[in-house]
């Protein structure tokens, strides 16, 4: 990561930076959002589930206290109490008697009834079977028998929860009722039972409206359900610890508030769950958006700090392209100066450093120059080319006339090869000329050696203009000639092929023989000699021979030019040598 970083530009550097330190409190306040919106949805949560228990012990409250006081009227009513200990004595009132007791004090009980839509039924049960019912408040002994609660054995003053109503076996049974149980005692002996019942599903209908998620039950001391439907387990229902306030809890693997409240009026616990995975879930996806929405931001606002680095730091990557261009080889390469300021300042001091560099390096270059044809001149007049043209002519004119004319063309050939050698020429030379010199020299070997060689030359027209620098390919056939024909005894050929990279705009120059080749290491050691890496100490020669015409180019073109050597063991020997292809020498040659 850390190479990664330092591999990019300075402004973008610079805008990462900056990205980064805006980043932290963007997630600072993304995440202080989310919570608060998270603990801001959970309160409203609680405030609903206090809300809901509230309302349900106030109802329960009241319908206790309406049951509570319907059976204190009932029981303080000595009409009914006393006819129900007739009964129990077995002491039937006559027709007339009924009559009025229905009429009078049993009709106003049914008011009571009538008078309060929360209540269901009051219902008088004697303790003797067989008695005129007074439907809907008194019935016999046997018709008690059909209730749930019967046969529970229930204390006086008891509740039953959440049963049916299966009094009339010939009709649909009521669900969900909820009734006050009490014993009706005359003079120490029961004559009756009292029932106040009221429809737990309108009274408290949230018991009934839950779902798997949010629901509400009433619980008795030990945690079992007495009415309402638990979407949980016993154990976990259990688990809830009693609290007045909503508690956060784990219950069927998601998260829930959960409230357990004593109900007082009815004896028992009331337990509500309502699910809070899904403010998770909610505040989840919102935290996914938010955080998208942040990142783009942070993400914009880099991309403009890094246009705004940039375009501040133009001036410099300015400089900086003239620098780098001056280092790849552009001695041209200038180093652009615009405004003012610190970048401009730098800009101006690393263009007067890469002009002390350019002169310097031009110094440097003419000096090599001079050096390498003070040198040539040294060896050219070392013999006074007048004399051996001369010399060579003499000959020539004896061979003719004594009409050895092979010979003649051999003096003439020689001559031709002294002739391009020897003359003092500037700069390089075309390669058409270069040419001419090897055919000649070739020609000259052929007379040397008693095997034949042969040169085939495979150039494209248009690179006979190509410059490059004198006497720079004769080494090379020279070593093609002796050790490819010379040292086989056999006839041979080398061939000279061109050939055009117009993409990298460069040329390649070959030159293959037949000779025996050369082992991996003696191959090697060849390149580090032509490279400089180690001294050319060949018996030879040719080391020698090949390090001067790679030092040559380098010195005319440049470091990317030079020699190649390719070579394998009875396979021969290549060497290829690399030129500046140059499309206006070209058209000029035309011209």
């Amino acid at each position: 990561m850390r190479k990664w970083f330092t591999r990019l530009k300075l402004s973008r550097q610079i805008a990462l930076v900056c990205g980064l330190f805006l980043l932290i409190p963007m997630l600072i306040l993304w995440y202080t959002t989310l919570r608060s919106a998270r603990e801001t949805a959970i309160d409203a949560r609680i405030r609903q589930v206090q809300t809901d228990r509230d309302q349900l012990l106030a109802q329960a409250e009241r319908v206790a206290e309406l049951c509570n006081m319907s059976t204190q009227v009932f029981l303080n009513t000595p009409a009914l109490t006393e006819h129900l200990s007739d009964l129990k004595a077995g002491q039937e009132p006559d027709a007339l008697a009924l009559v009025e007791f229905y009429r009078g004090d049993l009709a106003s009980l049914e008011k009571i009834i009538i008078s309060n839509p929360d209540l269901y039924q009051i219902r008088v049960y004697a303790s003797t079977g067989g008695i005129r019912e007074m439907i809907p408040i008194l019935y016999g002994e046997e018709r008690m028998e059909h209730m749930p609660w019967a046969d529970m054995d229930l204390p006086s003053g008891s509740w039953c929860y959440d049963f049916d109503d299966t009094l009339f076996l010939d009709q649909p049974a009521t669900r969900h009722i909820l009734s006050l149980i009490t014993d009706i005692v005359t003079n120490g002996e029961q004559v009756g039972v009292l029932e106040v019942a009221v429809r737990m599903d309108e009274v408290m209908p949230a018991l009934y409206a839950g779902n798997e998620k949010d629901w509400s039950v009433l619980l008795d001391e030990d945690g079992h359900v007495l009415a309402g439907t638990a979407y949980a387990g016993e154990e976990e229902i259990l688990s809830v610890p009693p609290a007045e306030e909503p508690t956060r809890i784990t219950m069927n693997g998601r998260w829930s508030l959960a409230v357990r409240t004593e109900v007082r009026a009815l004896d028992c616990v009331y337990l509500q769950v309502i699910d809070i995975s899904d403010i998770y879930g909610t505040i989840r996806w919102q935290a996914l958006g938010l955080l998208a929405a942040y990142t783009m931001v942070v993400f914009l606002m880099t991309v403009a700090v890094s246009a705004l680095t940039r375009r501040i730091l133009r001036g410099f990557y300015r400089a900086f392209d003239g620098i780098r261009a001056f280092a790849a080889g552009d001695m041209e390469a200038k180093v652009e100066v615009a405004g003012e300021g610190e970048i401009a300042e730098f800009a101006r001091e690393a263009g007067g450093l890469l002009e002390q560099l350019r002169r310097s390096l031009q110094d440097n270059l003419d000096r090599e120059t001079q050096i390498q044809r003070a040198e040539i001149r040294a060896l050219q007049n070392q013999i006074n080319a007048h004399f051996i043209y001369n010399v060579l002519e003499a000959i020539k004119m004896m061979a003719e006339i004594d009409e050895k004319y092979e010979i003649a063309d051999a003096v003439t050939t020689l001559g031709k090869l002294l002739r391009y050698s020897m003359k003092l020429e500037g700069g390089n030379v075309a390669l058409s000329r270069e040419l001419d010199y090897i055919r000649n020299y070739v020609a000259l070997m052929n007379l040397r050696f008693d095997s034949v060689i042969t040169l085939v030359i495979d150039v494209p027209e248009e690179l006979m203009e190509q410059k490059l620098p004198k006497v720079s390919l004769q080494p090379i056939v020279e070593n093609a000639v002796v050790h490819g024909a010379a040292a086989l005894a056999t006839d041979s050929t080398v061939r000279l092929r061109g050939e055009i990279d117009r993409q990298r705009k460069r040329f390649t120059i070959s030159i293959a023989d037949e000779g025996m080749g050369m082992d991996g290491g003696t191959l090697e050691r060849l390149r580090r000699q032509i490279s400089g890496e180690e001294p050319a100490q060949s018996r030879s020669g040719n080391g020698i021979g090949l390090k001067n015409v790679h030092d040559r180019i380098h010195l005319s073109f440049g470091e990317e030019y030079g020699l190649r050597v390719e070579s394998s063991p009875g396979a021969g020997t290549t060497v290829l040598v690399d030129l500046p292809y140059r499309e206006y020498e070209k058209m000029e040659g035309r011209m």
